[in-house]
């Protein structure tokens, strides 16, 4: 009969770092993937947020008038965050579903209704959230021409026309570091939502340049010129996991419809 021996020392000593080999793999491998699948989920939640708040900035900037928008923070009101306003016709509708009906006339003439408005709100010192709020227009306004908004966007209060649309929008004068392509990134005093008007010089062949001036105020004519009758709108989103953060950006352009 054949004799049956143990294994040696040295045998189980191999055994044993070989094992620990493969659990350390096994490990990197597991927690590679759970990173990936992370980056993905939230690269997938950003996306699916900035669709939605980029389909309601482009419905309420296309059927408002160019005359009444404000963005925020201009020369005169240099202490606002980041955010605009401006006339709509629509009825004041369900914030969350955003169900509500656009008023004119048998014309097309609009009924102005409320103020729409647009701000961003700090959250932890350099995100914030970008929040949509509604503000009816009292009788006296309801003339049937657009005005400016006498409320600043950081004076709403809680109410059912209130929605965040987006969250993790970069605050103004934030650094990112370790970009790719560059050193350091930093935000200007519009943060990570900036509303501009849109210039050509020269007409539509011209160089772009951008302005916080509206085309339409009487008191700055001489900024009128060349004005390309354009929103330009920008958001910047810092999604922060820790340990993987990415940064989003998104820049469209929209003419007010009336």
């Amino acid at each position: 009969m054949r004799n049956r021996r143990g294994m040696t020392y040295i045998e189980v000593l191999v055994y044993i770092v070989l094992a620990g080999m493969a659990s350390l793999a096994v490990g990197a491998l597991f927690s590679l993937s759970r990173k990936a699948q992370n980056t993905t989920m939230a690269g997938y939640l950003v996306s699916g947020q900035a669709d939605t708040a980029i389909r309601w900035i482009r419905r309420d900037l296309q059927e408002t008038a160019m005359v009444s928008i404000v963005t925020y923070p201009n020369a005169d009101k240099a202490n606002q965050p980041p955010g605009c306003s401006f006339t709509s016709a629509r009825d004041l509708g369900n914030a969350q579903s955003g169900e509500s009906k656009l008023n004119v006339s048998q014309y097309a003439k609009p009924n102005w209704r409320k103020h729409v408005f647009y701000s961003l709100k700090d959250k932890d010192g350099r995100r914030g959230e970008l929040v949509r709020w509604e503000l009816g227009l009292t009788d006296a306004e309801k003339d049937f021409v657009p005005h400016t908004a006498s409320t600043l966007p950081n004076a709403f209060t809680e109410n059912k026309y209130r929605r965040v649309l987006l969250h993790d929008v970069l605050l103004a004068n934030q650094k990112v570091p370790n970009l790719k392509g560059q050193a350091n990134y930093e935000t200007d005093k519009h943060g990570g939502f900036r509303v501009m008007f849109v210039k050509r010089a020269g007409g539509e062949a011209g160089a772009e340049t951008l302005t916080d001036v509206n085309p339409g105020d009487n008191s700055k004519a001489q900024e009128a010129a060349d004005h390309a009758n354009l929103v330009n709108v920008r958001l910047e989103i810092l999604a922060d996991d820790k340990h993987n953060p990415s940064f989003y950006q998104v820049e469209l352009k929209v003419h007010p419809r009336y």
